[in-house]
This record gives structure tokens, C-alpha cells and sequence, in this order.
């Protein structure tokens, strides 16, 4: 969906089902069966997903497990997005299972 600009240039309108807050938070991500375990943190976060950098290899659809190493809470998540990558690391967007607005 997009709607007209003042300059006549087309603009995305983002909606998402959750505030998108610009969180840096640690927290772990294991690949499914064990593959791969990499410390990290957020670029932004909302109750439905978060944006990561990661230097291991994902593909969309994987599905992750992210674990908060404060309380070691756990989350499932799948990879929905691939973006830019930056000294070695990914953008990755993932969709968490269900809604994590305590984790």
C-alpha cells in the first residue's frame, strides 16, 4: 500500500502488527538441530519479531531459537528476511512463533 508524497514520489507506508522499538538487546541464536550458536544483539525489536545481524548462514524460512541470556527464556522464531550484509554479518529479520512482548 503506498500513498502520494508532497513531491509526487510514491512512499511505502510500513505497517506491522507491533511497534517496531530501536532496542539493542543481547541475546542468543541457535540454528535448528544444533547447527550453530552466535551471540548477538538487536537492531530493533517488536512483540512479534526483531532485526539481527548474524554471521552464520540462514536461509528464509529457518527456523532459530532466540534465548535471552538474562533469564535464559526462550523463543522460536523463522528467518522472513535477508538484507544488507556488513563486515561479514547479515540483517536478519525474524518472525518470532508467537507474540514475545515480556521476553
Amino acid at each position: 500500500m503506498s500513498t502520494q508524497a508532497a513531491s509526487g514520489a510514491a512512499v511505502q507506508i510500513e505497517r506491522r502488527r507491533s511497534t517496531r522499538l530501536p532496542i539493542r538487546m543481547v541475546v542468543i541464536v541457535c540454528g535448528d538441530a544444533g547447527r550453530f550458536q552466535e551471540h548477538t544483539c538487536t537492531y530493533s525489536l517488536n512483540a512479534h519479531g526483531a532485526l539481527i545481524p548474524l554471521a552464520a548462514s540462514v536461509t528464509i524460512g529457518q527456523r532459530l531459537v532466540f534465548q535471552n541470556p538474562e533469564n535464559w527464556a526462550e523463543r522460536y522464531c523463522r528467518v522472513v528476511r535477508l538484507g544488507l550484509c556488513y563486515e561479514g554479518r547479515t540483517e536478519v529479520g525474524v518472525e518470532f512463533t508467537d507474540p514475545m512482548p515480556d521476553f
